[in-house]
């Protein structure tokens, strides 16, 4: 369980660096304070998407905002079998 758990966190962080363009954040920072803004939220969605393999809608991120939240947001996806890809 704690693989998992930090495996999807490796995977946020992971599309939270390739989206902001810096390796440095905080884990519990909202990604709009860490300098997001709403075009590459729509990235950071498709990164995340790509990454995890699942369908992710951007109400669901925005309702989880941090690195942490949504590390857990993919794993909430992931146990229930919603957003899996056809």
């Amino acid at each position: 369980m704690e693989n998992r758990k930090a495996d999807l966190i490796g995977i946020v962080r992971s599309a939270w660096r390739d989206t902001l363009g810096y390796e440095k954040f905080n884990d519990d920072i909202g990604f709009f304070d860490a300098g997001g803004d709403s075009f590459m939220l729509i990235s950071l969605i498709g990164k995340l998407s790509q990454s995890s393999g699942l369908t992710i809608r951007a109400i669901d991120v925005l309702r989880a905002p941090t690195v942490r939240n949504q590390a857990e947001l993919l794993g909430q996806l992931m146990s229930e079998g919603q957003g899996e890809r056809q």
